[in-house]
């Protein structure tokens, strides 16, 4: 089995090969790709500042607050693309914006709050994938 494989209709039946703890991985992973989305979305929606009163909420920000917004409104799409694609990259890309969420968390906390909240949760996300991808391994290291 090579590790780049199309998306098509075998998709299923390739799911269906993997082991149970890979498929949970597998599965983990696309329920955080779809979380990644809507973040996205959230924050693009943000910026437009849709659902705001004019002026934005968006404008009258502080600069690190816009720059972490803007930095989670392009990287959380790229990053989850690339985790509903199985792309090798993209985990690495999720826990890097992961942490830079965490340190633009601590730069400037009083404004951040929506992304704190959303920063808190990928935290929690973090952990459970780093729970099932050892267990994914001892599931690979027993045969």
């Amino acid at each position: 089995m090579s590790q780049y494989e199309p998306i098509d209709a075998s998709a299923r039946a390739t799911l269906e090969k993997l082991p149970p703890w890979r498929r949970r991985l597998f599965l983990f992973l696309r329920a955080v790709a779809a979380f990644l989305l809507i973040e996205g979305v959230i924050h693009w929606a943000v910026i437009l500042g849709i659902g705001d009163s004019t002026p934005s909420h968006f404008e009258q920000m502080s600069t690190m607050a816009q720059a972490a917004v803007v930095w989670a409104a392009i990287i959380d799409p790229i990053a989850g693309v690339g985790l509903w694609l199985r792309a090798g990259w993209a985990v690495v890309l999720w826990l890097i914006a992961t942490l830079t969420q965490v340190m633009f968390g601590a730069l400037a906390p009083a404004e951040m709050t929506r992304i704190l909240i959303f920063t808190m949760v990928e935290l929690g996300l973090v952990v459970a994938y780093a729970v099932l991808s050892i267990k994914a391994a001892q599931e690979s290291d027993e045969r």
